[in-house]
């Protein structure tokens, strides 16, 4: 896994927010060990393709750089889902002449992605608008 083009894809500050733990992501470096974390988890669980599937994307309708959206998201060993497939909600936002990721919401629980691994998670709560202003600035 090239964990540098995933991290220059990503807006910051920035979130990941699952059913049970969020992490703010101020920085490149802050994201890393969920990155290494979420890729370990999946290689111990044998998986073979991850696939994120769009289901719906729509402009926010005050902002014509922000992309909100709903994917579909398969973990695979060959053609069995290792893991239940969730839902997830990302806002994309459209910075310096590429589309970044800004924000993650997943409907799954931490303890079986892996996805969050962060010194103090805080815990879930609903995530307030404001978090999302704060990956726009």
């Amino acid at each position: 896994m090239d964990f540098s083009t995933i991290l220059d894809h990503l807006h910051y500050p920035c979130f990941v927010e699952t059913d049970d733990t969020i992490l703010h992501i101020p920085t490149r470096e802050t994201y890393l060990p969920s990155l290494k974390s979420l890729r370990d988890n999946l290689t111990r669980r044998g998986v073979t393709a991850y696939h994120r599937i769009c289901r719906e994307a729509v402009f926010a309708h005050d902002d014509p750089n922000r992309i909100e959206g709903i994917h579909e998201v398969y973990a695979l060993s060959g053609a069995t889902p290792v893991i239940e497939p969730c839902l997830t909600h990302m806002t994309l936002i459209y910075r310096d002449e590429k589309w970044l990721g800004a924000g993650l919401r997943s409907a799954t629980s931490n303890t079986h992605w892996q996805m969050i691994k962060h010194p103090e998670p805080i815990k879930a709560s609903p995530v307030p608008e404001t978090a999302l202003k704060e990956t726009q600035t």
